[in-house]
């Protein structure tokens, strides 16, 4: 298991790659071991997702779902799917492009990326839970604000991984969007029965 200590060290190996510093791989361990490693993000993040996801949902419809042990177990499926099926389809989309070995890179990075940006949403959801207003609104424009930023930055990873090749990216991007959002959607109405 990674050390807070490390996790700061693959952190800086992030902020040095969207900045296009090619010292991001003395930070970021692009190897078979370090694609495992990367894999500690989503334990870190897992909690965190399943329990926004709960908290979002007995907020926004209430009168629908009943915060129980099945309904934490299905959100613990979908939030797993929600995180490896966009992995596979970039894996099939690197495979097609002639592009393996940025796969690689890929996951270990976006795996890494995806830790502090969950913390910070479910931190935020759990406040705008609340109602409290006016910091339940300015706390939803922040949130909207970093979703934005961190798809962003995803896009820009990506695109540097995929040795700056603008249609491998986009098809990249799509795809992995349209599986997470097809994965949410059905996910949703499973969580709630339907």
């Amino acid at each position: 298991m990674p050390t807070p200590g490390e996790i700061l060290f693959y952190m800086r190996g992030l902020w040095l790659l969207i900045k296009g510093n090619p010292a991001h791989t003395r930070y970021l361990d692009f190897t078979e071991r370090g694609l495992a490693r990367s894999f500690w993000a989503l334990a870190f993040s897992f909690p965190f997702m399943v329990g926004s996801e709960i908290v979002s949902l007995s907020v926004l419809v209430p009168q629908t779902i009943t915060v129980g042990a099945r309904e934490i177990l299905r959100s613990a499926l979908v939030q797993g799917l929600g995180w490896m099926g966009p992995i596979v389809v970039l894996g099939l989309v690197c495979m097609v492009s002639g592009m393996p070995r940025s796969f690689l890179k890929i996951v270990v990075a976006t795996n890494w990326m995806s830790l502090p940006v969950n913390i910070f949403a479910a931190l935020s959801i759990v406040l705008i839970a609340t109602g409290l207003q006016p910091l339940a609104s300015v706390l939803l424009l922040v949130f909207q604000a970093v979703v934005l930023a961190a798809f962003l930055v995803e896009i820009r990873i990506v695109y540097l991984l995929m040795n700056e090749k603008a249609l491998p990216t986009a098809a990249a991007i799509i795809a992995s969007a349209i599986t997470a959002l097809l994965i949410t959607d059905i996910g949703t109405r499973y969580i709630m029965g339907g």
